[in-house]
């Protein structure tokens, strides 16, 4: 193994990092604190607009995690792969479906509830809700803009009070 020249693996890189480690941590909670310290360093780097020294802390706050995850007794190559995994199940499965007149939200194609939309505040709350809770938006209707001043008006005719 070495520090240049051919590609390592994760778990290479990792028991490169560990023997490096003056001391190595002797708890969870320590591994963790340094791989936070770490990061605190890059975020003042980054917030002091010195981008260089930002990437290069964050360069060794990615080997403190590695360090962190053998103190955990996890395999870097399949935390990864979970990891991953899990980034792709989440995020693409969960969606608020917009429609004229309602929001459902599905996850994994599955209705798990749903409620009546009535105003423009209504439809901007449910972007907000839906961006805060990490979910896709799918406007199942091409016109969203002033959609509701039409509704509005459509009920007002009918009679319906929303």
């Amino acid at each position: 193994m070495s520090f240049t020249g051919h590609p390592v693996t994760l778990t290479q890189a990792q028991n490169l990092a560990w023997m490096h480690q003056q001391p190595p941590p002797s708890t969870a909670r320590e591994a963790v604190s340094r791989l936070q310290e770490a990061l605190r360093l890059c975020q003042e780097a980054l917030e002091a607009g010195q981008l260089v020294a930002a990437q290069t802390l964050l360069e060794d706050a990615q080997l403190q995690s590695l360090v962190a995850l053998k103190v955990f007794e996890i395999h870097p190559e399949q935390a990864l792969q979970r990891a991953l995994a899990r980034l792709k199940a989440g995020t693409a499965k969960r969606a608020f479906h917009i429609y004229a007149d309602r929001v459902e939200v599905r996850v994994g194609g599955e209705l798990r509830g749903e409620w009546t939309l009535c105003s423009q505040h209504d439809y901007e709350a449910a972007l907000r809700l839906a961006h805060e809770l990490g979910c896709q938006v799918v406007h199942e209707e091409a016109c969203q803009l002033g959609l509701f001043d039409t509704l509005r008006l459509e009920r007002q005719d009918a009679g319906v009070a929303c």
